[in-house]
């Protein structure tokens, strides 16, 4: 019997490391793991599309569900839709996490939200 039980236990833990493993390979979009937090200046890297999580504040609202991110490196067009703000609202104060897909058109880049949240929880 204590041979089942220590063979339970060991395959547990194998299947837990395995899993931590997966899911610090997942981005902020799948709501768990490590999460790589850009910048500004490194959207100009990355294609249309891609995913992903910027930290900064949102300094004006432009209308049309449009407003200015701000970080260090400088400032992009942020769409956010009224289901994606989880509860937070407009305050230009807050420091927060946005996520959301890169929308290139030329050399004007956006970013379609599609989570946010305050990123001193």
């Amino acid at each position: 019997m204590n041979k089942n039980l220590l063979l339970g236990l060991l395959t547990a833990g194998f299947v837990g490391i395995s899993s931590l493993g997966m899911a610090q390979n997942n981005n902020a979009a799948a709501g768990n793991g490590v999460v790589d937090i850009m910048t500004v200046s490194q959207i100009g890297n990355v294609e249309d599309n891609a995913t992903v999580t910027l930290q900064g504040t949102l300094t004006q609202n432009l209308g049309n569900n449009t407003y200015v991110f701000t970080d260090s490196t400088g400032n992009i067009n942020a769409i956010i839709e009224s289901g994606d703000w989880n509860g937070n609202t407009f305050n230009p104060n807050a420091v927060v996490l946005v996520t959301g897909q890169v929308n290139k058109n030329g050399n004007v880049s956006e970013i379609d939200v599609t989570e946010i949240q305050n990123a001193q929880q």
